[in-house]
């Protein structure tokens, strides 16, 4: 609906205006405003008077006949875990963890890609996120070795979606270099499924001097 009104400039304001012609349009469905455009055309005095003609505004005013959707509920945090939970956990955890990197090592990038949200592959296409798995595997060279190290249990950390989050720890032996990283499994509550939503990797070199070997295993390569 539009309305051009010279006597007001708050586009709110002038959407009331709009309340009769609406209820009249949807009748007994209801209705409510939606998005909104607005134009003000300001009016400068001529040079004849000095007497300033009144600004104009008009709105454009999109009315939806039915009834206001239902606001979706804030999420409530996931019950923390207990320890034995927590224990339980852990061989699903490390299950998922192998499978996902048994498929990345034999080139099955899809059934990787399959346990792996947006959050981690930035949205990517199969097609895409398949390239840049080829191009590391190509810079680190073939898998001769990998252990899962530490796993961590997270309920509801700060500053983070509610839920249950799963850290591994591990590192591999490879062709030409070595790895050292963590991956972050995440569900949102007890009754769905874990998915992969992060991957932090540390290339080395197999000649790392003992001294940073030492100073990356306090920082986080706790497997070195």
């Amino acid at each position: 609906m539009t309305i051009t009104a010279s006597d007001e400039t708050d586009p709110l304001r002038l959407a009331e205006r709009l309340r009769p012609g609406a209820a009249n349009l949807c009748g007994a469905k209801g209705f409510y405003f939606d998005h909104y455009t607005f134009t003000l055309d300001q009016r400068m005095p001529e040079r004849q008077s000095s007497a300033k003609q009144s600004d104009k505004m008009t709105l454009v005013q999109d009315v939806i006949c039915g009834p206001l959707p239902a606001v979706a509920a804030e999420p409530l945090p996931a019950p923390a875990l207990t320890d034995e939970e927590a224990l339980a956990l852990n061989d699903q955890l490390e299950a998922l963890t192998t499978n996902y990197f048994s498929a990345l090592d034999e080139g099955r990038y899809s059934d990787a890609f399959a346990t792996a949200d947006d959050a981690m592959t930035g949205g990517a296409t199969l097609s895409d996120w398949s390239e840049q798995q080829k191009r590391f595997q190509a810079s680190a060279g073939a898998v001769t070795e990998r252990r899962i190290g530490r796993l961590t249990w997270y309920s509801n950390p700060p500053n983070a979606p509610f839920g249950h989050y799963g850290a591994v720890d591990y590192v591999a032996s490879r062709a030409v270099q070595d790895e050292c990283g963590y991956l972050i499994w995440y569900r949102p509550s007890v009754d769905a499924a874990l998915r992969l939503i992060r991957q932090e990797t540390t290339l080395l070199p197999h000649n790392l001097p003992a001294e940073t070997r030492d100073t990356l295993r306090k920082a986080h390569c706790i497997l070195l």
